[in-house]
């Protein structure tokens, strides 16, 4: 007996190691490696482990941050400092690895996902701010777009290098508006137009290539803000020759001082139109780099002859554009991609190095560790947004070398790598489900550092239509696609009390639920590209819908009549106390009387001997909006109540068809 009942308790903590086995997240034991990636390089010069997955979040749309604790070394820091803070608190040791905090965003290959890069261009200037500055800017200004996560971006003019102050090193280019367009250093990440990208679509221009695909084009708007046009300009802040188009403003320079406006005349005698307020004015630098967007408010040239902030004019000698100008015609002025690179609206310049490219490190930066962050595609297109935390050794956060980044990137997949801004300004962002804008990583400074740019993960919600129908334990709901913005929706599901059923024609129905409560539910969808694994992506739409509560039975109302009163007395069921039947108002004869505990009697002497109408108003609640309302006419007739439940029976019905 003593050995079955030890069989039968070691049976039952077997059982229980394998509950807590299922139970604990998969994801905390799948995350430790149990051997480290190297950098890819014949020299295999660093390396790196991830030890423990401390948090994970899977935001909307298939997007998913992590962050891990790791550690790495490389051969090329031996003898330097270990975090790169300074002054030196100890060296890099052979053979000794260094913990590291890695966060990470990994975005999905797919259309309705899009990465954006963004600047703020309040008062018609680059204004460095925090990148939650720039999202709340952002979906200002582009009130239909969701941004999901956001990481820093290039690197910014910090020494005033450049004329134009507080702007980005290089090229941002955003939803198709080319602020600044003009490439240095590496070259740019370019990202298609659909969102939809593979190892070899996220393309890396080189500087020259950028630039000699640049053409200066102007775009007509339409009353309702739609470009409906496009012309090209040939010459800035020089005349026209036959045919040709010219665009005139003024510009900064660092002679004498720093950010010195320069304005200028215009010495052209073609068509003129000036706008004399613009609504974005960015003279980047004094060779062409130029974004200006307005209305045209003057076509005489007298009066904007020399041209001040914030201020352009379009001279031509092009018969199309002319006739397609006007006082009161908005335009936009900017240099674009043309060529092979016509369908890359979204692009960003890489800041030092590429990375990885080919599964294989590029040299970049091996003496010396920062904090970090950088961008890497997999084969199969999903992009990972990284963020390297440093400077704080002491904390476990020793930053990166190049060849150890090349080791991260590999750790995750990815086979190209580019490396964004450092140091103070690495930042890495989500938005939780409450809306509430969070920094996920540790910046070195101790906060969020004022940028020039950054790189968004943001979508278009899908516009969906949702309807219930409720019934008692049962819930069928209408989902209609207006306008799926860019998002490929090849199923749409609905997930409700742990269930997750596809709708089909418009229709889901989810059943077995509990009456009077309430349900969340949220929409997601599979993508056509990978539709035979099954991959889905929640949607940030949720919504609540009710069950009904259990309906009251109303099983009849009888008057009795005495010398001096009518006595009526009403009988029913209502277990959820949900209706008015005990306590109704009954009207006679034009008297408002009402039940008490289901009873009530109305003297003679104030309605009289005869009963001429009769009506008892009667309610209950259907769910927590809506509420059933009756009038049982000639209540006190033994017919009243089978006839009036006929007629809301036809009702129903007539309502149920149309």
């Amino acid at each position: 007996m003593r050995n079955l009942k030890r069989i039968v308790s070691l049976f039952i903590l077997l059982i229980f190691g394998l509950i807590l086995v299922v139970v604990l997240p998969a994801s905390k034991v799948q995350a430790a490696d149990t051997t480290y990636t190297d950098s890819g390089d014949a020299n295999k010069d660093a390396s790196y482990k991830v030890n423990e997955e401390s948090e994970v979040n899977h935001l909307p749309y298939g997007v998913i941050h992590y962050r891990h604790q790791g550690e790495s070394t490389s051969k090329a820091l031996i003898g330097k400092d270990v975090d790169g803070a300074g002054p030196v608190n100890a060296y890099v040791t052979s053979g000794v690895y260094y913990a590291q905090q890695i966060n990470v965003l990994e975005v999905p290959s797919t259309p309705g996902v899009k990465l954006i890069p963004w600047m703020n261009y309040t008062d018609n200037k680059w204004n460095r701010t925090t990148i939650r500055n720039m999202i709340y800017d952002f979906e200002t200004k582009n009130p239909d777009w969701y941004v999901v996560a956001a990481i820093n971006g290039d690197g910014f003019d910090i020494y005033k290098y450049l004329p134009f102050p507080e702007q980005s090193n290089g090229v941002t280019i955003g939803l198709g508006e080319f602020y600044k367009s003009k490439s240095s250093g590496p070259g740019v990440m370019s990202f298609i137009r659909d969102g939809r990208q593979n190892e070899s679509t996220l393309t890396h221009l080189t500087a020259s290539q950028a630039n000699n695909s640049l053409i200066t084009i102007i775009d007509v708007y339409d009353e309702n803000d739609n470009a409906i046009s496009r012309h090209s300009i040939a010459k800035h802040n020089s005349a026209p020759g036959a045919g040709e188009t010219s665009v005139y403003y003024g510009t900064f320079s660092n002679d004498p001082d720093y950010y010195t406006f320069n304005p200028k005349d215009v010495d052209s005698d073609a068509s003129f139109y000036g706008v004399s307020s613009a609504e974005i004015w960015l003279p980047n630098d004094t060779e062409g780099d130029f974004y200006g967007k307005g209305i045209i408010n003057t076509t005489d040239k007298s009066s904007l002859a020399t041209l001040e902030r914030e201020q352009f004019a379009i001279s031509t000698n092009d018969t199309a554009l002319q006739a397609a100008l006007a006082v009161g015609v908005k335009v936009r002025v900017q240099r674009v991609y043309s060529g092979a690179y016509a369908n890359f609206d979204n692009a960003l310049s890489v800041f030092g190095s590429r990375i990885l490219n080919n599964d294989v490190p590029d040299v970049y930066q091996t003496d010396i560790r920062h904090p970090r962050t950088f961008i890497g595609v997999k084969p199969d297109g999903t992009m990972c947004l990284i963020v390297a935390d440093g400077r704080d050794g002491l904390d476990g956060k020793h930053g990166l070398n190049g060849y150890e980044m090349a080791a991260v990137l590999r750790r995750y997949g990815c086979i190209r790598g580019y490396n964004l801004d450092g140091g103070g300004s690495s930042t890495l962002i989500v938005r939780e489900p409450n809306g509430n804008i969070v920094v996920k990583n540790k910046p070195c400074d101790g906060g969020e550092r004022r940028d020039s740019n950054c790189l968004f993960v943001a979508v278009r919600k899908p516009k969906i239509n949702v309807s219930a129908t409720a019934e008692t334990r049962k819930l069928t709901l209408r989902v209609s696609i207006q306008n799926n913005y860019d998002h490929d929706i090849n199923k749409l599901y609905v997930s409700l009390n742990n269930e997750r059923k596809e709708v089909i024609d418009g229709v889901v129905s989810f059943d077995r639920l509990q009456a009077g409560t309430e349900y969340e539910y949220q929409l997601s969808y599979t993508d056509s590209h990978f539709s035979s694994t099954e991959i889905s992506y929640n949607m940030d739409m949720k919504g609540l819908v009710q069950t009904n509560y259990i309906k009251p039975e109303l099983k009849g109302i009888k008057c009795t009549e005495s010398s001096d009163a009518f006595n009526f007395t009403i009988s029913y069921r209502d277990s959820g106390n949900i209706s008015n039947f005990g306590v109704a108002p009954i009207i006679v004869n034009g008297h408002e009387y009402q039940f008490l505990d289901g009873a009530v009697s109305i003297p003679k002497g104030e309605v009289g001997d005869v009963i001429e109408t009769c009506i008892v108003e009667l309610e209950y609640q259907i769910n927590a909006l809506n509420v059933y309302k009756q009038a049982i006419n000639n209540a006190h007739l033994p017919f009243a109540l089978p006839l009036e439940n006929l007629y809301a029976n036809i009702e129903n019905l007539i309502k149920d068809i149309y």
